[in-house]
């Protein structure tokens, strides 16, 4: 494991299998941050939660290669390592990011390919799975359904505007279409208390070099508006195992069920934690690991 200082300076904890790359996606450059496993193995491709990246979650994804598998993270444009460019970036410019990560995996790893991502990334990685079928199996962490109006319940806004979440969303999309360079932090539209509950991790992503604090209101607006609709009507072509806990602080579970029960898939199966916490990539690692490993082998038939 890391050290806190080594967290903050993004370390890698075995340099001689990890590698970092730039490809292009949508007319702009994006790093990725290779971690080499067994010749012949599945690659991982993982999406990152908001305004974070991979190294954020080093200790998961060296511990995924360890196990043999080969894993790529992506820095969504604009993000971590990804250069700083003036393009505006929405939700489907991140979708298209992973679509590009996967074209590089299976050049580089063969297609054997699944995908997986954590809140934000989890629902990035439920996007791809509707729009693209070279994926094998998404293991979402955090799903979420932007046309539901329990949606809000994952925002720092109140329940009472529930009845009002439609418009809610179309006056966000109109002041985007005037602002659309407007900063948004993230304590905006959620609460740091529901999303770190180790003082530890809320410093790293505050004091971390690669991290933003921000997003431009075009991205949340359409982060709002983010069709997913290919959850509910056939078009995921792939298992799909849900990550989720049952005392997530930030993604309530009730309201993660409704979400899971739309799914239409081939096949589908929730693997469940029981912990109070919603980075559970981050602050639980040693509690989930076993149990995800054991899955992602069953489901990639390395068990």
């Amino acid at each position: 494991m890391r050290t806190g200082s080594q967290c903050l300076l993004n370390m890698v904890q075995r340099p001689e299998i990890y590698e970092e790359t730039l490809i292009g996606s949508q007319g702009v450059p994006i790093a990725l941050s290779i971690w080499k496993g067994k010749e012949g193995w599945p690659c991982i491709v993982f999406l990152p939660a908001t305004m974070t990246h991979p190294l954020f979650y080093e200790e998961l994804l060296d511990g995924i290669s360890r196990e043999g598998f080969n894993v790529i993270g992506v820095h969504f444009q604009c993000h971590g390592k990804s250069p700083r460019v003036s393009k505006l970036y929405s939700f489907d410019d991140l979708v298209q990011n992973g679509k590009d990560a996967i074209t590089y995996a299976i050049d580089r790893f063969g297609s054997d390919i699944i995908v997986m991502g954590s809140s934000q990334g989890g629902i990035v990685s439920m996007a791809l799975a509707a729009s693209d079928d070279r994926i094998k199996a998404v293991f979402p962490h955090n799903i979420l359904n932007p046309e539901m109006p329990e949606s809000i319940k994952v925002t720092i806004f109140p329940e009472w505007l529930m009845p009002g979440y439609r418009y809610v969303t179309i006056c966000m999309d109109i002041a985007a279409k005037f602002l659309p360079y407007l900063k948004v932090p993230m304590t905006f539209y959620l609460k740091n208390d529901r999303v770190f509950r180790t003082e530890e991790k809320l410093r790293q992503f505050y004091e971390d070099p690669l991290g933003l604090t921000s997003y431009p209101l075009y991205f949340m607006a359409s982060l709002f508006k983010a069709d997913m609709s290919g959850m509910r009507t056939g078009k995921i072509k792939c298992p799909v195992i849900v990550v989720a806990s049952t005392g997530d602080t930030l993604f309530p579970f009730d309201y993660t069920q409704k979400v899971y029960d739309i799914i239409n898939a081939p096949y589908k199966e929730m693997l469940v934690f029981d912990l109070s916490h919603h980075l559970i990539y981050n602050e639980c690692l040693d509690e989930v690991m076993p149990a995800f490993m054991s899955k992602l082998k069953e489901i990639t038939g390395r068990a």
